[in-house]
């Protein structure tokens, strides 16, 4: 079984394995086929902490591999587009960014891309979030307030406005901020919107943050009107939320978040790195302890809505996870 270790004096605490990423400055100098560049997501989202986990574990046991966490917003269509450009070989992504993009679903996609599942991750959470003790108490409540959600021509900032519109809540009569998540909740901490509705969910650094500097709720949607929205968006269920961060649970939209490849890479690469993965899981719990243990890791296909990559395919049949 592969392992990664670290001395026993020192914090394994992920900002010590980030340091694959200063390599992505020197990928011109290099063979490109050396590197296995992940697209994660900014500091501080549960991407960024499982691209660096990854990136260590690639680094540390395959001395043909050099990982790289490249860290940037976490956005689904500009992690597959900087896949297709060849700008990276893996990528963190939602249920819905990743089956748009494979399906070719405008409005950003007139063709499939070529990407391939490697295997489902820690479900991804739709937190609606307001202050403790304002008046707001569903998601219908939100007409007339100021919301910050996703930048323009993101698929969540898209599927956000869908539910906010299932509830009566349409940019026609309720004041949106799209800008990036980060700024999003400073905005909500330093009290410029009455809402904030992003993808935070386990371990979110950003969430952290927010409960905090401030006593928060999450609002629940409407039995009624999500029901519509959940029969078009397969991808969700409703699932309690909150504990984590001290908050009281509230209902909110759960959906997969999974690791996916470039189509075209080779079947060997893919396979050592799902290898790499699932045979650390001890060590990724460790340092991952608020995501890896919301994993299923019995199913590897569980909530992916694209087809496994030929590479993750092989190596979860040998384990006997798929068959």
């Amino acid at each position: 079984m592969m392992k990664t270790s670290y001395t026993q004096n020192r914090s394994p605490r992920l900002f010590r394995i980030i340091l694959p990423m200063v390599l992505a400055l020197t990928v011109g100098t290099a063979s490109a086929a050396d590197f296995i560049r992940i697209k994660s997501s900014s500091i501080g989202g549960s991407w960024y902490a499982g691209g660096a986990a990854l990136a260590k574990l690639i680094t540390d046991n395959y001395p043909e591999f050099i990982g790289v966490n490249v860290a940037s917003p976490g956005l689904d269509n500009e992690t597959i587009k900087r896949m297709a450009r060849h700008e990276a070989e893996l990528g963190f992504l939602t249920g819905p960014g990743s089956y748009n993009a494979f399906h070719g679903k405008g409005p950003t996609w007139t063709e499939g891309q070529d990407i391939k599942a490697m295997f489902g991750l820690w479900p991804g959470v739709i937190n609606a979030i307001v202050m403790a003790d304002s008046p707001y108490k569903t998601l219908s409540d939100l007409k007339g307030a100021s919301v910050a959600t996703y930048v323009v021509g993101d698929v969540n900032g898209e599927q956000v406005l869908e539910l906010l519109k299932a509830h009566g809540v349409t940019e026609d009569n309720t004041n949106f901020f799209r800008i990036a998540k980060s700024d999003a909740s400073r905005m909500f901490i330093d009290k410029r919107v009455d809402a904030i509705v992003y993808y935070f969910g386990y371990g979110h650094g950003n969430l952290k943050e927010i409960s905090s500097a401030r006593d928060i709720r999450f609002l629940p949607p409407d039995q009624a009107a999500v029901e519509t929205f959940l029969a078009e968006n397969p991808f969700y269920y409703l699932g309690d939320f909150g504990e984590e961060f001290g908050v009281p649970n509230a209902k909110q939209l759960i959906g997969p978040y999974l690791l996916a490849a470039r189509g075209d890479l080779p079947e060997e690469t893919v396979y050592k790195v799902t290898k790499v993965w699932y045979e650390n899981l001890d060590w990724l719990r460790e340092v991952l302890p608020n995501n890896i243990k919301y994993m299923n890791t019995k199913d590897p296909t569980a909530g992916v809505p694209i087809p496994l990559h030929p590479g993750a395919e092989r190596y979860f049949r040998e384990v006997g996870l798929i068959k």
